[in-house]
């Protein structure tokens, strides 16, 4: 079966290229409104994409409602080209928490990065070029579970900035002295589905939540950091790296599997609607 990546990078089309990926549990659609909307879906065509993303979860899965899937929708010359695919498991440790993993902190934001786009996918193969040669490099076991878009500037004084917007295909959230801290919406980033849930288990939990881009001159002071995606929901920072070779090691306090757990009770309301 085609990855999603192989989906996304294989379809033709003249008009068209913006996507969505959605987690399709048995017949329910996570965030079905967050989705279509992204997309742009006339209100004449919702009820018959539904209806094409359910039947297609129904042809790989006929009898199994428990299932989880990845349902890419991509858009193609005014219509909608649908890919299922079995959502990828987590990497969990002995004790079947989340492994967390290592981060490098490379490339510029993305263009138009607030439409979820094909051409992203081609335009960011020198990044993860770059970070399979840099993770080799500095002796890293495994690639680098992500990279960490940067944006440069100049405080006041004149001193450096840098600013950290999000991953490849994640959002990337700091845990700074009980508050979370993340890229605004004006910042150049994705919103992801993800994101869109920590934010509301942060309501639920009364964390504050700042929309702040973290600044990695700062990480120093950081007490976690992590990424989400819609199949990573909320992966711990191990290590994050700079080309420069700095590193910062990063712990996982139990806020973030509170974090983690709210976002799953709100998809269990969500199915339950």
């Amino acid at each position: 079966m085609a990855t999603p990546r192989e989906f996304l990078t294989s379809a033709r089309w003249h008009t068209g290229g913006a996507y969505t990926c959605m987690r399709v549990t048995g017949e329910h659609i996570h965030l079905w409104e967050f989705h279509y909307r992204r997309l742009g879906v006339l209100d004449s065509q919702v009820e018959g994409l539904h209806k094409q993303i359910v039947d297609g979860v129904r042809s790989h899965a006929p009898s199994d409602s428990t299932a989880t899937w990845m349902v890419t929708v991509l858009c193609a010359d005014n219509s909608f080209l649908i890919h299922v695919y079995k959502m990828p498991g987590l990497r969990l440790d002995d004790k079947g928490d989340v492994l967390p993993i290592d981060v490098l902190v490379h490339g510029a934001p993305r263009a138009r990065a607030h439409v979820k786009h094909v051409q992203w996918i081609q335009d960011r193969v020198p990044i993860e070029e770059y970070a399979r040669s840099f993770a080799t490099s500095v002796g890293l076991k495994e690639p680098f579970g992500e990279v960490v878009l940067q944006r440069c500037s100049t405080n006041a004084d004149t001193t450096p900035r840098t600013e950290l917007l999000e991953g490849l295909i994640t959002n990337f959230f700091v845990w700074r002295q009980g508050t979370l801290f993340t890229a605004a919406d004006h910042d150049d980033i994705l919103h992801g589905s993800s994101r869109h849930l920590v934010l509301n288990a942060c309501r639920r939990l009364h964390i504050p939540v700042q929309f702040t881009a973290p600044c990695w001159e700062e990480s120093a002071t950081w007490d976690a950091a992590f990424v989400t995606s819609v199949v990573k929901l909320v992966v711990p920072v191990r290590a994050m790296y700079d080309t420069s070779g700095s590193v910062t090691t990063l712990p996982v306090p139990p806020i973030l599997a509170d974090i983690r757990t709210m976002v799953r009770q709100l998809m269990q309301e969500d199915a339950g609607r």
